[in-house]
């Protein structure tokens, strides 16, 4: 594991070794002995997603990496539809950081990336769920309710080779996942970590049909799942589907929000996260 720093409000950044020898690149905030969080961000995004919890991370732990294929992390040609390489991606950051059952958490993608984990590993070594704004399922029957038609229209320009069309896409992707509006300097962040997801990674995980009904269906830790009723992405639907198969998940429906509430209300999120981080590891 190489390590370096990030003076930028004491963030820390190391490179973990990822399943295939791919390095992930990992943000990391917090006391290291503090109860963690691990939070893996959505489709074309980065860890720098969670910049407000992380320059923020109070009395819990925040571990953010760049998935495979995104952000300053490895961009290998294939393995992006095999569950296990997801899965041993996250176990590596867990096991690298030497994390105590942390709570894994994802936003949107990072949600089934979340669920390839606990279907390969199970949830033994977690403390808790956490999904925001994230569907069960993806490229199956049934799926197609579950995203917004301005999200679904903007697929074929994410996976197009030219430049100027991915740019632009990537613009008006970012404007469809949010409701409130973001200040201009976060707004560029996003922007630039995007781009750094290539074509041919947004067409590879668009390729993965998935349906996590049945893995959501045996979590045994606690789950916390927040949805913004505005979202454009990802539809309130997906959070009925998830009280419908785990009954027992603490579904946050915000009003007003749209596809990234911790972008837009970081304050309320933050405060929503640490509570949950110090429930779940309490036993509480």
């Amino acid at each position: 594991m190489a390590t370096d720093s990030l003076a930028e409000d004491g963030i820390r950044s190391v490179t973990v070794t990822g399943a295939g020898g791919v390095p992930l690149h990992v943000l990391d905030a917090g006391p290291e002995d503090a109860p963690a969080v691990v939070l893996l961000h959505g489709f074309a995004q980065s860890a720098r997603s969670w910049l407000h919890q992380l320059a923020a991370p109070g009395p819990i732990r925040v571990v953010a990496p760049d998935l495979r294929g995104h952000g300053h992390s490895g961009k290998p040609d294939s393995a992006y539809l095999d569950e296990r390489v997801w899965a041993d991606d996250v176990a590596a950051v867990i096991e690298e950081l030497r994390l105590d059952r942390p709570v894994l958490g994802g936003w949107s993608y990072g949600g089934l990336v979340a669920l390839d984990y606990i279907a390969v590993h199970g949830d033994s070594a977690l403390s808790g769920l956490l999904t925001v704004d994230a569907s069960l399922l993806a490229g199956v029957p049934g799926a197609e309710r579950m995203f917004g038609a301005d999200f679904v229209a903007l697929l074929p320009e994410l996976t197009d080779d030219d430049e100027g069309t991915t740019a632009e896409a990537r613009r008006k992707l970012l404007d469809v996942s949010v409701e409130r509006p973001l200040a201009a300097d976060t707004a560029r962040t996003l922007l630039d970590a995007s781009l750094r997801t290539p074509p041919r990674v947004c067409a590879a995980l668009l390729q993965r049909p998935l349906d996590r009904s049945g893995t959501a269906a045996g979590v045994t830790v606690p789950w916390l799942a927040v949805q913004g009723d505005r979202d454009r992405v990802v539809t309130p639907a997906a959070l009925d589907h998830i009280a419908a198969v785990r009954p027992t998940a603490q579904a946050q429906l915000w009003e007003g929000t749209g596809h990234s509430p911790f972008l837009e209300e970081p304050e309320r999120f933050n405060h929503q996260l640490t509570a949950f981080v110090g429930r779940s590891v309490s036993g509480a």
